[in-house]
């Protein structure tokens, strides 16, 4: 049988290499201006969309019991969150507010182009591979904002403190980056049965690793993405 212990150590340390990387170093040390905050703010509730629609895809395919994982995660995302009280994107728009940005300036967005070809890369795993690849990399975005996993936070905790630093704006008041640096903690670890369950081959096991590695590699392209449009962006 594999040795889902050494897989999870993998995994993880993939997710902490991970911030140490030339995307995520463009994108995190990159100084925030309130146009760039706000610019991240609105391309992120567009990145909550295409969660929604990978982890859809996931549930799908997925055996019985992974499916009711899914469902039970899609319904603090899609439906109501207690921890907030409102589904997430409705929770980014109101975050939105802290910092100037109006419902229509999430409604008229788009997504520029190196963004859109990390979404597309996205929604190739979720749609083409093996139930198993495309639950592996929805499961590492979580993975990788856990700050049980993550030395030092994981994104939505670190771009909320350069908010905090940068601009002034407490942690608490961007209230959808609050909400996600616990929630991801939850998100993530109710995944995690999953691999015990049912990876039971060492074919299981090489899938979860491609799929891992393929979903870190378009994470740092959306991220470096992000970081290439926000650098030019003046005020």
């Amino acid at each position: 049988m594999p040795d889902i212990a050494k897989l999870k150590s993998t995994l993880n340390e993939m997710c902490n290499r991970q911030y140490a990387t030339d995307e995520f170093q463009d994108l995190l040390t990159l100084r925030w201006t309130m146009e760039r905050g706000r610019y991240y703010v609105v391309q992120n509730a567009i990145y909550t969309k295409n969660r929604r629609d990978c982890w859809a895809y996931v549930q799908a395919a997925a055996p019985l019991d992974v499916k009711s994982l899914v469902w039970q995660h899609e319904s603090d995302e899609l439906i109501n969150d207690p921890r907030c009280d409102m589904d997430h994107y409705s929770l980014t728009v109101k975050q939105g507010e802290v910092i100037g940005l109006e419902r229509e300036d999430f409604d008229n967005a788009e997504p520029p182009p190196m963004v859109q070809a990390a979404f597309m890369a996205w929604h190739l795993i979720a749609i083409k591979g093996p139930w198993l690849a495309s639950f592996t990399s929805s499961q590492m975005l979580e993975r990788r904002n856990n700050p049980e996993i993550v030395t030092d936070g994981g994104m939505s905790y670190r771009i909320g403190k350069k908010f905090e630093n940068e601009l002034g704006i407490s942690l608490k008041r961007m209230i959808s980056l609050n909400v996600h640096s616990t929630a991801d903690t939850e998100h993530s670890d109710m995944m995690d049965g999953v691999y015990d369950r049912h990876v039971r081959t060492r074919e299981d096991y090489d899938t979860v690793l491609r799929a891992a590695r393929q979903c870190m590699a378009i994470d740092r392209a959306y991220r470096g993405g992000l970081a290439y449009v926000m650098r030019r962006i003046e005020g």
